[in-house]
């Protein structure tokens, strides 16, 4: 698993996990919004909304999902997708340029790229109104660090399912040759059949 957490003092951080879950062999990524922040210490707490409605969102991705994020990541695009089972969720992850301010104060969109951002919204299918929002930016640093994790989670996955395939097919063989239990009644033979 890799995290990264990105808290600020207003509670506005977001916290990202990518991880594999070995016993499906299927890849998640959690967000969390901040739930406080103690200035005496200039820490945070994220898991007390781990469990909270509307603060969090689990999704899962298949392995080429998560090769369209690594190549993202080395094309320097974005890639944005779309899931839609029991809750609707939106992604896009890609460089990030933030808008800077022209001679009259307009903000116009930037030209100097600072890292990647991810972001992802849910809401209910059955509820269009329970919305939540995710966001959280990635210095060039930490996507590196996403982009090689990612590339171990998919060779750990491509061994579970060798691993899975391997163990099928000894499976299948031994119940392929394994003598079958013979009927108890000999097969009577004339001997003028022989010749």
């Amino acid at each position: 698993m890799i995290s990264f957490y990105k808290p600020t003092p207003k509670v506005t951080g977001t916290a990202l996990s990518f991880y594999l879950n070995k016993s499906d062999n299927a890849f998640f990524s959690e967000l969390l919004k901040q739930a406080s922040w103690d200035a005496s210490t200039r820490r945070a707490n994220f898991l007390s909304n781990k469990k909270v409605e509307g603060k969090n969102v689990n999704i899962k991705f298949s392995q080429a999902e998560i090769a369209s994020f690594i190549d993202a990541m080395e094309r320097n695009v974005e890639f944005t997708g779309y899931h839609g089972s029991n809750q609707v969720v939106k992604f896009s992850f890609g460089p990030y340029t933030p808008k800077t301010k022209d001679e009259q104060g307009n903000w116009v969109e930037g030209t100097v790229q600072k890292g990647y951002s991810f972001r992802v919204t849910r809401e209910s299918k059955e509820d269009s109104t329970n919305k939540a929002g995710f966001l959280i930016g990635l210095d060039y640093g930490e996507a590196l660090l996403l982009k090689e994790h990612l590339k171990y989670l998919l060779q750990q996955s491509f061994e579970i399912a060798d691993t899975r395939l391997e163990e099928k097919f000894k499976n299948n063989y031994k119940q392929q040759n394994t003598p079958q239990q013979q009927d108890s009644q000999p097969i009577e033979v004339e001997e003028d059949d022989l010749w």
